[in-house]
């Protein structure tokens, strides 16, 4: 018996389905053991030999493990693959002799003898020696680390990409997020320059769940249940996983996909490795530095393995923006509302550390331990120059010049300091016939704002009349800014501290039985997973205007210097001598010292939440004759949430409060069917179908039923408690060719018919949510998440990897690799609260590029590594507004890196490595209803790193 036991505050109420679904599994297992129990006991059968087990590990030559491996029981329709581990089990086989037949692409088949006798398991590990007979090619370099990647994904019944670490390595990037980029059918969005969300096969990031080990990561984000992909270093994976075919025995919330990382563990052999690089960075000017390691070995007669990581990246950088916004005026034209010069420096340290521990007791019982911590500081500062109501009366127009930093204890910057942990304490275990897996865990994500500070001074001064190429890229102003003097008035001095905590608690049970000997009718695997997860948000904002006014007076204008750096890449029409008051200055202020107000619409926003997920499932694995493969499933999940928030309430007099939403609930539970069919119609070629069905959770912060303002800028948030969760049916077709040695051709279509789609509505108005009091002469910009209408989402998905030798042997050292994912959305049955939509208006599913691309060229020979790599994604729109005029879309992107290396060595190699990002230079761009209508642009430059990597 496996007893997984959750802490005290884990104890909830189950769903009554789900308790009638662990009773008939309960019942079944019950039944199981009885019979045999019986069986033992008849005097007849007592004597009958029972069935046994083999299991073992697959390596290769250089005790790397060889994922994907397949072994068939040679004269059956019995086999299996081996795991991401290398390791396999065949159950249920009678006693008796045995030959077991193990392939991998690019290895000799090898055969072996195994003798099974009652009732036991045998174990047989097998070592792979690279083959060129039989059409297999042995095959080096980059290629013989894609090779184990190709296999897995080969093998696989449900459409997948994988990446091994070794082909993470051979491209220029630094975290998970600029990784999963060369992935077929997946697009990334950016954040100073490095990847952030990722967004699989045309879907809304939110529609992507990411996992580490199988276990769901929680956010460090407050309005976002995305997490962020630069957390965790490139270098801190041993392969990535994307599952664009769910399976009943995963979680449900992932319409576009699942993406698995899985950390290093489990070594077969002693690993010892380091880097040490550097780098460099045009807007900051300053070196970087990267620093990385693994150990790993096996003990006790390879009983224990331990494997331990760290990764260290210290980057500098920053960027050059500038962003504007636009409305509708009353004949609805479109005018310039805002625009702003903002210059940014940015450092980042980013910190990642595992540990795997895996123990194996006999050949049927093993437990491990997984752990994994990232931490990354992010240092701020920025200086905006703003300009406001461009298109208002005169005397309402204005410019405002801003510092954000923080304390002197924080770098006089604003500390973002952004941290997960995961750890996984799981087993495995064979009694009789009947395999047991079970895991429980612990993960949690935290950010810290302490000590966030604004400066902000300004001057009403009209600006409107002076911008030109209104409309186009770049609007600028041709009027200079007056001299900072006492003309200038303090418009906001600020402190603030913010706290989001995220924590879950996990534990999942699974069991797997195969059917009839050697599974030759099936095998049926069945589980439950229970999930408890609290995330709050808390901010404490206070000003300190007045207190500083009437402490220091106009001290702040012996502060000030230019900040807005030579070289500014939006183009040199903007100013870049305007004086900010210093950063220094700024993080001297002790506050502790000066009185303050508290500012209840900064804090307006603060929830807390718990969200509580009960799932089990129902899974049949099936092998038919002629290579052919058949998986159903059932998966039930029911979700409780409950959520509280603060509303902001000004009354007549303008007195203000913050006055508790109170506790409210959401309850939902989802049926999600799954069938899958795959033929290995030659031992090149794959055919797969599948219908699935999947869901995406709303936001907590959209659920939360309060209401947030920003009176300067006249915009409310509104949240909506009765969200429905987003769910879709998934149907997929696709065709893989293998070629000779390693390869692939791949062609796919899919379609998602997906169901309350939530989109944040954007009106200009007001809402019975809003106070009268705060509605006096304003027509407030309000936005509220809606299950705005239901969507079709149509796709095709092409791949190609091969190198040159089919044109001569001689040009096996060049090869290319290439995607093209093609995606066409509708949406149909809109319900939008405001938006009036005109005749024949067609609507955009949110976050859906039509075309999204990558190609990459190497050579690879000598120990001389050299890759050319190209990724586009066209636009789409992100966000929508007051009207069509001013959605918000995501601008086309197109990146160009290269990257080349150096290995010597036999027994210690060594890699000396150089490589270039972002060589196009290109922006992270948002437009507003029309292409060159500018909304943001933010500019990068290029980035260089060099290093040594040495294995022993």
């Amino acid at each position: 018996m496996v007893l997984v036991i959750l802490p005290a505050q884990t104890r909830v109420t189950i769903d009554l389905r789900f308790m009638k679904f662990s009773s008939l599994c309960a019942a079944f297992l019950s039944t199981l053991m009885i019979s045999q129990a019986a069986a033992a006991t008849d005097p007849v059968e007592a004597t009958a030999p029972t069935a046994g087990v083999v299991k073992g590990r697959i390596t290769d030559y250089e005790h790397q493990t060889l994922p994907g491996a397949a072994i068939v029981v040679e004269g059956t329709r019995t086999g299996t693959t081996a795991d991401v581990n290398g390791y396999y089990v065949l159950p249920n086989l009678a006693p008796g002799d045995y030959t077991l037949r193990i392939s991998y692409v690019g290895y000799a088949t090898q055969t072996v003898n195994v003798h099974i006798s009652d009732s036991r398991t045998v174990e047989r590990d097998v070592e792979l020696q690279a083959g060129s007979a039989l059409g297999e090619v042995l095959i080096t370099g980059v290629m013989d680390d894609r090779r184990r990647a190709l296999q897995m994904q080969r093998t696989r019944m449900g459409v997948s990409n994988v990446v091994s670490a070794d082909q993470v390595g051979k491209y220029p990037d630094s975290n998970i997020g600029d990784a999963l980029k060369r992935i077929n059918g997946v697009n990334v969005q950016y954040d100073q320059g490095e990847a952030r969300f990722s967004q699989v096969r045309g879907t809304s990031a939110d529609y992507t769940s990411v996992t580490v080990n199988g276990n769901r990561l929680p956010s460090a984000e407050g309005d976002t249940r995305n997490v962020q992909l630069d957390l965790i270093p490139a270098d801190m994976v041993q392969m990535i996983e994307l599952s664009k075919v769910i399976t009943s025995d995963m979680d449900g919330d992932a319409i576009g996909g699942g993406i698995n990382l899985v950390t290093k563990s489990m070594p077969s052999r002693r690993v010892l490795n380091f880097t040490v690089g550097s780098g460099y960075n045009a807007v900051s000017e300053k070196a970087q530095l990267n620093l990385g390691g693994t150990w790993g070995d096996r003990f006790l007669n390879d009983r224990l393995g331990i494997i331990l990581a760290a990764s260290y990246q210290y980057s500098p950088g920053g960027s050059d923006n500038t962003e504007f916004e636009y409305d509708l005026d009353d004949d609805d034209q479109v005018v310039l509302t805002d625009a702003q010069v903002r210059q940014y420096y940015v450092t980042r340290e980013r910190q990642s550390y595992s540990a795997s521990l895996d123990y194996k007791f006999n050949a049927d019982h093993a437990i491990s331990f997984k752990a994994l911590y990232n931490r990354r500081h992010d240092w701020e500062n920025r200086y905006r120059a703003r300009y406001k109501k461009l298109d208002g009366k005169e005397s309402k127009q204005s410019v405002e010049i801003q510092t954000k930093g923080g304390s002197d204890d924080e770098r006089n910057a604003r500390l973002e300091l952004q941290q997960t942990m995961d750890f996984t304490l799981d087993g495995r275990h064979q009694l009789g016939l009947l395999s047991i897996d079970w895991a429980a865990s612990y993960a949690r994500a935290t950010e810290d704002r302490p000590n966030e500070r604004y400066f902000t001074f300004a001057i009403d001064e009209p600006y409107g009349s002076s911008f030109t190429d209104v409309g186009l890229r770049q609007p600028y102003s041709t009027k200079p800014l007056p001299a900072a003097e006492a003309a200038w008035e303090i418009d906001e001095i600020s402190n603030s501290d913010e706290k989001i905590r995220e924590n879950e608690w996990k534990g999942r049970l699974n069991f797997q039985l195969p059917l009839g000997d050697g599974a030759r009718y099936g095998k049926l695997k069945f589980g439950a997973k229970y999930v408890n997860k609290d995330k709050s948000k808390q901010v404490m904002w206070r000003d300190y205007t007045d207190s500083y006014e009437d402490t220091f007076g106009d001290e702040w204008l012996s502060n000030l210097q230019p900040q807005i750096r030579d070289g500014f890449m939006p183009g040199s029409q903007y100013p870049t001598g305007t004086q900010f008051v210093n950063k220094k200055y700024l993080g001297a202020i002790d506050f502790t010292k000066l009185e303050g107000e508290e500012v209840y619409e900064e804090m307006a926003g603060n929830f807390d939440a718990r969200e509580q997920i009960t799932s089990g499932y129902l899974r049949y694995d099936l092998a038919m004759p002629h290579g052919q493969q058949l998986t159903a499933g059932v998966r039930l999940e029911h979700t409780n949430v409950r959520y509280s928030g603060l509303n902001w309430i000004v009354d007549e007099n303008g007195d203000e409060t913050l006055t508790p939403t109170g506790q409210h609930s959401n309850n939902y539970t989802n049926l999600l069917p799954s069938l899958l069919y795959k033929w290995n119609a030659t031992r090149a070629l794959n055919l797969r179908a599948s219908y699935t069905q999947t869901l995406a959770r709303p936001k907590y912060s959209a659920l939360v039923p309060n209401v947030s303002y920003n009176m300067e800028d006249e915009e409310a948030v509104i949240g909506n408690p009765n969200l429905k969760p987003t769910t879709s049916h998934n149907f997929d077709l696709s065709l893989e060719y293998a070629f000779d040695g390693v390869g692939l051709l791949s062609l796919g279509v899919f379609y998602k018919d997906i169901h309350d789609v939530i989109v944040d509505e954007v009106w200009r108005g007001s809402d019975a949510q809003v106070p009268p009091s705060m509605q006096a002469d304003v027509r407030y910009e309000i936005t509220k998440p809606v299950n705005a209408y239901d969507a079709g989402l149509f796709g095709i998905e092409a791949a190609i990897e091969r190198d040159f030798s089919f044109i001569a042997p001689a040009l096996s050292c060049l090869g290319f690799y290439g995607t093209y994912t093609y995606t066409h959305s509708t949406t149909r049955n809109h319900r939008f609260e405001h938006r009036e939509m005109a005749d024949g208006e067609k609507i955009d599913m949110i976050g859906t590029p039509d075309h999204t691309a990558n190609a990459s060229l190497y050579f690879d020979k000598w120990g001389v590594n050299v890759r050319l790599s190209y990724n586009y994604a066209s636009a789409f729109v992100d966000e929508m507004g007051t009207a069509p005029q001013l959605d918000r879309y995501y601008d086309a992107v197109h990146y160009m890196d290269l990257n080349a290396s150096y290995t010597f060595g036999r027994k210690t190699k060594t890699t000396i490595y150089a490589e270039a990002t972002n060589l196009l230079n290109q922006p992270l761009r948002y437009y507003q209803g029309t292409r060159d209508r500018t909304m943001q642009v933010e500019c990068y430059g290029a980035r260089i790193n060099a290093g040594v990597k040495i294995n022993l």
